[in-house]
């Protein structure tokens, strides 16, 4: 009779425990495949069998993490946790949840606050030090992603994480050291291509810019941040009639970019197709007020004979940014060749109040010993 019910207990066991694993695995299908109300209903019954169930837990966390209620999903990977000290997805979901949230103190008060599950974990990790690069915390995020990379070398989350922190730090070498870590096993990825790019554009280094560059518009021809980089390489070699090509492939898909209207407009500017750049930045300044707009149109009625309404934006802008010196060196580079005094007297005035602007005052220098 013993051997009988224990059998019978042993089955009901059993019979519950399949239970619970055919309910888990249903909900996780729906789940994944984004019917996320149904994997509710179905993580909602394994709770009420067994409301420790990790599976559950976790599960329901996730729902809600997909739907975008942090604070619910925080709710239940906490609960998840207070039942197993150690799990690491509940973790993971409560890092992703404050990050999500734009918390990143509580990012890293919470991976500290589980320190037993964070420090063996390279993805636990690497969120850490996600956080303290965006919080400028530049010395303990590479503490954290090192820490990762002692766990396993080859992390690729981690390695793109420590390009992006030098890249921060602009330590733009040390970046690209690591993004082509990355490469090595990922040849084909864009976002890394673009990023070597945007190093090696910050160091003027313009060849391997648009080597990289190039390889990533060869991947994918419709993607922005490649056609970016080759516009603004280009721009900034002043090979104008190349960068306008490509800003003219940006704004064939994305017409209405204010930003990069601005820069075709200068692109078109620096080729000398005055009209056209003032078309563009009047484009521009039809939808909304735009400094760098204003200062582009005024450059160009300046080319084209309009100097009346060039100087009367110029000072407009210099009465609405005093403390911005680019319309006042516009405007006495205006003024140089017919009226020296006024552009001597302005750039004065600008000095006195902004001592510490190099630009200004290597200017008024020059003028002064040429003129003065």
């Amino acid at each position: 009779m013993e051997n009988k019910t224990e059998e019978l207990i042993q089955g009901q066991e059993e019979n519950e425990f399949q239970k619970k694993k055919d309910l888990a695995k249903d909900a996780y299908r729906l789940l994944n495949s984004g019917k996320l109300d149904q994997s509710e209903v179905k993580f909602r019954e394994l709770i009420d069998m067994d409301p420790a169930n990790t599976y559950g837990l976790v599960g329901i966390g996730d729902m809600y993490f997909k739907k975008k209620k942090y604070p619910e999903a925080i709710r239940y990977y906490r609960e998840c946790l207070k039942h197993d000290h150690g799990n690491k997805f509940s973790l993971m979901g409560l890092l992703n949840s404050h990050r999500e949230m734009r918390d990143l103190e509580k990012v890293i008060e919470t991976a500290e606050e589980f320190r037993h599950i964070t420090m063996e974990d390279p993805s636990l990790l690497s969120r850490v030090a996600d956080a303290h690069r965006k919080l400028k915390n530049y010395k303990e995020s590479e503490v954290f992603y090192k820490s990762a990379l002692q766990i396993n070398p080859q992390d690729q989350y981690v390695l793109v994480g420590l390009g992006h922190l030098f890249f921060a730090e602009q330590r733009y070498e040390e970046a690209i050291e690591w993004w082509k870590k990355v490469l090595a096993k990922q040849s084909k990825n864009i976002k890394i291509l673009t990023e070597i790019g945007n190093s090696y554009r910050k160091m003027k280094d313009y060849v391997h810019a648009l080597q990289y560059y190039e390889e990533a518009h060869e991947i994918d021809p419709r993607n922005f941040f490649a056609l970016y980089g080759l516009a603004e390489t280009y721009r900034s070699m002043k090979d104008f009639r190349n960068s306008v090509y490509f800003w003219e492939l940006i704004l064939k898909h994305d017409p209405d970019n204010k930003a990069i209207i601005n820069r075709y407009a200068d692109s078109l500017r620096g080729m000398g197709e005055y009209d056209k750049a003032l078309e563009s930045f009047n484009r521009v300044l039809s939808q909304e007020a735009d400094f760098f707009a204003m200062m582009g149109k005024a450059s160009s009625l300046k080319h084209i004979g309009h100097s009346r309404e060039a100087e009367e934006i110029y000072l407009d802008l210099k009465d609405q940014f005093p403390n911005d010196s680019r319309p006042v060196v516009e405007l006495a580079e205006m003024w140089m060749s017919e009226q020296i005094d006024k552009s001597i007297e302005l750039l004065k005035d600008f000095h006195n109040s902004h001592p510490s602007n190099r630009e200004v005052g290597l200017k008024l220098e020059t003028l002064l010993k040429n003129y003065g």
